[in-house]
């Protein structure tokens, strides 16, 4: 550090612990083409870059960092960050794997490799690595959360509990605990946990976030006892509650569809027939909550296939690159013949270590880009999942999730949303022809064994019983249907909305 600029980079610290990106960055770039040698400044102009989403960028920052100091093991591990983000999962892994073999105890850099590992579906070791670092240091807050959530997704729920019950009892106020607890609780049965959230409501100290968290579990847990006005206020309070916090215009979204319908309009779907790969994708979509982590695991429960679960990999590629401005970006369109998505997919899919020929990958809103995805994997098969409108609607604004999509989170866009995606799926119906296999949720449960083999069929896979045992299927579920996923096929969820009929008048006028 150079002494001249020391009280500048003590005030670029101080903006970047207040999270002014911006002021860092524009402070960074001008001191830097004085003291170009400052890894320092590198380091903190990239993380300000990877907190603003330019990724990019900032994996260029850190290996500037790099260049002028290699000891620098904090921009080793903001990289392997960018990496991840990036989804080159395989370079991110090094980097958190170097900077461990440079200091074995590096905290940091060994809970980043175990959330790593949940990703790759490679709990087993992940789940390790959070427990070698809570042996050493039990004062990680956000180690709790992330071991529980593991153990959960490998159906490991009484070491689950036991996790939650610890990080509860150290953090009170850490409210993403009492949301995990909530998944595998039976208010009926017990309230004592619900009495315990009732009472921190009460705590000045909350934060929106831990309110929200609060709010949805209540909500649950007013269910489970079956008082559904109870139950309904908490749920819109975090409705309402989270949707302030987002960004979101459903104008933005008609104009992107129909900037797709368009396109594809004037150009056919033009299949590229190279094949890279052995392997076949099974691409299972819909709504959230429509019933897509049943079916993905009841087709991954054939011997010739592997889950991947929600990976996401298409759903952003095509989002990042595809559209600009909440429009289809042409430019970019028109110059991709030249990238191999189907390399840039498999070399993905690798960090998995997948044996079979055969995966699924159950990425929700891919009926975005569908004619697209044809196009690059010409062999890949489309199973869309479907639920009664009104069941759906109300499943999604009892959750809670993680996509910043705002939609989910207010009546009268959740119908707007419902209505684009009915259309955005008859668009491609009608282009895809027989690409796309509809399923309907409540048919599945009505007469499982039948659309079981009707799926199967469709997947040109051989008949296979272990399809029809889904719940023994013991790949993990990193979904919010985890607690249903692990249970028979149950018929409880048909129809289930009728019990808020009285509160969502807008919703049940318009799919009735």
């Amino acid at each position: 550090m150079t002494n001249n600029h020391d009280k500048e980079i003590e005030i670029i610290v101080n903006r970047f612990k207040n999270s002014d990106f911006e002021y860092v960055i524009n402070k960074t770039t001008i001191l830097l083409k004085k003291i170009p040698n400052n890894d320092l400044l590198w380091n903190l102009k990239g993380l300000s870059l990877q907190n603003l989403g330019n990724i990019k960028d900032s994996i260029s920052c850190f290996q500037m960092s790099l260049n002028n100091n290699q000891k620098n093991i904090a921009a080793r591990n903001n990289l392997g960050n960018s990496y991840k983000y990036a989804n080159q999962l395989k370079l991110a892994e090094e980097c958190f794997e170097e900077c461990i073999n440079i200091d074995p105890n590096y905290t940091a850099s060994i809970v980043n490799l175990a959330n790593l590992k949940t990703i790759v579906n490679d709990f087993d070791n992940a789940i390790k690595l959070y427990n070698k670092v809570l042996s050493n240091n039990e004062n990680i807050e956000s180690l709790y959360v992330n071991l529980a959530q593991a153990y959960q997704s490998t159906r490991q729920f009484e070491k689950a509990l036991q996790i939650i019950s610890k990080g509860i009892l150290k953090y009170p106020n850490q409210t993403k605990l009492d949301k995990l607890l909530s998944v595998q609780t039976n208010y009926n049965e017990n309230e004592i946990h619900l009495n315990q959230m009732l009472e921190k409501l009460s705590n000045q100290n909350l934060n929106e976030e831990q309110k929200i968290n609060l709010y949805f579990s209540i909500g649950k847990a007013y269910e489970d006892k079956k008082e559904y006005s109870k139950s309904f206020d908490f749920y819109l309070k975090g409705n309402e509650l989270k949707r302030r916090k987002l960004k979101f215009n459903i104008n933005d979204k008609i104009k992107l569809f129909n900037d797709i319908k368009k396109y594809f309009l004037s150009n056919k779907v033009i299949i590229n027939d190279k094949k890279l790969h052995n392997k076949k994708v099974i691409f299972i979509f819909g709504l959230p909550r429509s019933g897509t982590t049943l079916i993905e695991n009841i087709i991954s429960s054939h011997n010739k296939v592997s889950s991947m679960g929600e990976i996401n990999y298409l759903n952003k590629f095509f989002s990042l690159n595809f559209v600009k401005n909440d429009q289809l970006n042409i430019d970019f369109i028109n110059k991709f013949s030249n990238i191999d998505l189907q390399k840039f997919y498999f070399d993905f899919v690798e960090s998995f270590n997948i044996k079979t020929d055969i995966i699924t990958d159950k990425t929700l809103n891919i009926y975005w880009f569908l004619g697209f995805i044809k196009m690059f994997f010409p062999n890949a098969i489309f199973i869309h999942c479907q639920r009664d409108p009104k069941d759906n609607c109300l499943s999604i604004f009892k959750n809670l999730f993680e996509d910043g999509q705002g939609w989910k989170y207010n009546e009268n866009e959740l119908i707007k949303y419902y209505y684009l995606y009915n259309e955005i799926m008859s668009f491609w119906n009608s282009q895809l022809n027989d690409c796309i296999l509809n399923i309907q949720y409540e048919d599945v449960i009505i007469d499982s064994k039948k659309n079981i083999k009707e799926i199967i069929k469709f997947c040109n896979l051989d008949w296979d019983e272990n399809c029809l045992n889904h719940q023994k299927n013991k790949a993990p579920i990193k979904t919010l249907s985890l607690n249903q996923a692990n249970k028979p096929i149950y018929s409880s969820s048909v129809n289930s909305s009728k019990n808020y009929e009285p509160y969502l008048k807008e919703l049940f006028s318009k799919f009735n």
